[in-house]
């Protein structure tokens, strides 16, 4: 009996597909379209459909199930655990690659206070039997005084916790652990960058400079990044988009935000995110990475 394959999609909203959205609902909010903190599910089947993880699976390898495991605003650490909240898939009997799309490095993840809560059965996440809310993580970034709310958890991160080699042995405790559980069920594991500008010099070569030796035990050879002349895929869509000089490609924040209407390749909401045509992109381009590595027979 043959194993079923399946393409897994670990990451925040890059991964969920927020941004990924047709011409008429960005027309329904008037060319700006980011919800935070309020009902999101009726968005979420665009962000699917159109996210890199069933790009995969949609266009070049159709033996593949997609699982997208991403949730907006998580960062790695949460984005692996979410691989043991997976119900519909049958490890002993299942075979594929797991694809880890990084989240902001600076991002620390922990549950919800109330994490074991029914989702509505009327909005399946798609993964599990739905015993546990879909955003059941909380998320604080190091930026005191920043937060609403949560600006204690803020102001305690950014003055007592946060570093340059705090971040970057959480980051690599989250690799290991995604790289970990690949092994153990037989796996490939694919990691790619979103978004982190490291300092302009790479996710890898930053790592391998703050995190000690725990960057030296990860396998990297299924690092998307040292094939390509990019090292994030927002540097590769605003290079598509050419409205930044490409040397100047770590300004786009700004850019982007304060248009009235998506780019071709990336949106105007805060962060920008990829559009139709972006996902697009970024899934040609790790079908291909996953082709030259042979990952997929």
């Amino acid at each position: 009996m043959s194993k079923k394959k399946y393409i897994i999609g670990l990451g925040c909203s890059w991964t969920q597909g927020e941004g990924g959205y047709p011409e008429e609902i960005w027309k329904e909010y008037g060319g700006r379209v980011q919800i935070r903190h309020g009902p999101d599910y009726h968005l979420r089947k665009y962000e699917h459909e159109n996210s890199w993880v069933n790009v995969l699976c949609r266009d070049h390898f159709p033996d593949h199930e997609p699982v997208n495991l991403g949730v907006r605003g998580i960062g790695n650490r949460a984005a692996v655990h979410q691989l043991h909240f997976v119900d519909k898939i049958d490890w002993s009997n299942s075979e594929g690659i797991i694809v880890f799309m990084m989240s902001g490095m600076e991002r620390f993840d922990f549950f919800q206070e109330q994490p074991l809560r029914a989702s509505n059965p009327n909005e399946p996440d798609g993964y599990s039997k739905g015993q546990y809310a879909h955003s059941k993580w909380r998320t604080m970034w190091p930026i005191p005084g920043q937060g609403g709310g949560d600006s204690p958890l803020y102001d305690v991160y950014g003055k007592m916790l946060w570093s340059e080699q705090f971040q970057a042995a959480e980051q690599m405790m989250a690799l290991l652990d995604a790289q970990t559980f690949a092994r153990l069920h037989g796996f490939k594991l694919v990691i790619a960058n979103g978004f982190n500008q490291s300092h302009q010099q790479g996710v890898k070569q930053y790592l391998l400079q703050n995190a000690g030796p725990l960057a030296m035990k990860l396998d990297w050879s299924g690092y998307v990044h040292d094939e390509t002349p990019y090292i994030a895929f927002v540097q590769k869509l605003v290079w598509l988009d050419g409205l930044l000089d490409p040397k100047d490609w770590g300004a786009y924040f700004n850019l982007y935000y304060n248009r009235d209407y998506p780019a071709e390749y990336l949106t105007n909401c805060q962060g920008a995110h990829p559009t139709i045509k972006g996902y697009k992109v970024i899934g040609d381009e790790l079908a291909e990475f996953i082709k030259l590595r042979g990952y997929v027979n």
